[in-house]
């Protein structure tokens, strides 16, 4: 019996130390296998993880990560941290770039990055963060921030710089913005309420029918920051109008200036930098190039309209065959699909166009008192503008004639094309 307690003891022992050896090797096998291996994802290619840190963006032999407790820059072996940064830096990838940002031969870091977000619509907020190294003994010792934020922009506005927004006086349709030097006034003209002085920028006023709108006050919208191609800070920002009897609110256009840092390290505007852009569709041509050289140019339309129940011209659109060589000429309009086969005579001269009908048609008086008419100068080029301001009907010699005057008066050279919309815009 005593061998056989020896025996189970030895098979004991051998089975231990097996069952030891597999435990060493490969986890205790009785309890329960980890999830890890289920839940685990890649990371996205644009990310990666070293130790505490998080890589957010990276330029040349720089760095960005969001760490535990604030962001941190590394310059091949150096690493450098910041705090008070944007809560939301890695809501989505920062922006960065390297240049001499104040011309004093050093690399600066520019970064752009995610500042807020507005929940209604999903956009994003921006703010810039400049990056200055301080060197001491050959060596980046640390880096000077400076970051221009949503206050940045509008203390500049507010304290650097003067802006006026006005309406002229000689064309309702114009809305002018000008700027200026805080310390310096801006002077107008008396009788046109042109700017003759200072930044200026002009844009087209809304329409109530075909009488344009009266302008009562602006006020100025969001600011957005961006790099452009030569590493620049640009800001924009919106210029709103609002009209009397009107609760419509119109963008016009935008404020843009770029910033530099003085030597005092304050951001402030940068020399020459500050102009006007209109919103596309509000764009118009500068109405301080007003045209003294007076000019016309006739077309007779030779077509004889045997249609005697077409008596209204309610639709019109038409491109003359307007030359700077040609003065007066005269062709069918038998094949045009709009009303203009009823129009008997088309001039355009530098400041007004006048179409003649024939004999017994007439003009439709609500097209005219809703304003949809236009005319449309260089179609399609980056100077394609509306001229057209104001429209009145009259009758000459027993005909209806349609007069549309212009924003200003054009010189021939100006107009390399020119279409005429009536009925439409």
């Amino acid at each position: 019996m005593k061998y056989f307690f020896r025996i189970l003891l030895t098979l004991v022992l051998a089975v231990g130390v097996v069952f030891g050896i597999y435990y060493y090797t490969n986890g205790n096998p009785f309890a329960q296998q980890s999830d890890v291996r289920l839940t685990t994802v890649s990371q996205q290619p644009a990310t990666e993880k070293n130790a505490n840190k998080e890589l957010l963006a990276s330029v040349g032999n720089y760095k960005l990560y969001k760490g535990t407790t604030g962001v941190i820059l590394t310059h091949g072996k150096d690493e450098y941290e910041f705090d008070n940064w944007s809560g939301l830096i890695d809501a989505q990838t920062p922006k960065m770039y390297v240049t001499d940002f104040d011309g004093d031969g050093n690399e600066d870091l520019l970064i752009r990055a995610v500042s807020a977000e507005d929940k209604s619509s999903g956009e994003f907020t921006y703010d810039i963060y400049v990056l200055k190294p301080v060197i001491k003994d050959s060596r980046i010792v640390k880096y000077d921030v400076f970051c221009a934020d949503q206050t940045t922009w509008e203390d500049i506005l507010n304290n650097q710089i003067r802006e006026e927004v006005a309406q002229l006086k000689s064309c309702k349709k114009i809305i002018q913005v000008s700027m200026d030097i805080k310390s310096r006034a801006i002077a107008y003209d008396n009788k046109t309420g042109l700017a003759k002085s200072g930044y200026n920028g002009y844009a087209r006023a809304l329409q109530n029918g075909s009488e344009y709108m009266t302008f009562q006050n602006w006020t100025k919208g969001k600011g957005v920051y961006s790099v452009n191609k030569n590493k620049e800070i640009c800001i924009k920002v919106e210029v709103n109008i609002n009209y009397k009897n009107s609760q419509t609110v119109q963008t016009i256009g935008y404020i843009n200036f770029k910033l530099a840092l003085n030597s005092k390290q304050e951001f402030v505007v940068k020399e020459k930098s500050m102009n006007f852009k209109p919103v596309k569709k509000y764009a118009v041509a500068d109405p301080t190039k007003i045209s003294a050289e007076k000019w016309n140019y006739t077309e007779h339309n030779s077509f004889k309209n045997t249609d005697d129940n077409a008596k209204v011209i309610d639709w019109v659109k038409y491109k003359p065959e307007f030359k700077t060589d040609v003065l007066e000429q005269t062709i069918s309009l038998a094949e045009e699909e709009t009303d203009i086969k009823d129009i008997q005579d088309i001039t355009v001269t530098e400041s007004y166009i006048q179409l003649t009908a024939k004999s017994g048609f007439s003009f439709d008086n609500g097209v005219f008192n809703e304003g949809e008419y236009s005319v449309i100068i260089n179609d399609g080029a980056a100077d394609s503008y509306d001229i057209a301001y104001t429209a009145s009907v009259m009758e000459v010699n027993g005909a209806q004639v349609l007069k549309i005057t212009f924003d200003r008066a054009y010189s021939r050279s100006e107009i390399r094309s020119i279409e005429i919309n009536y009925g439409s815009k």
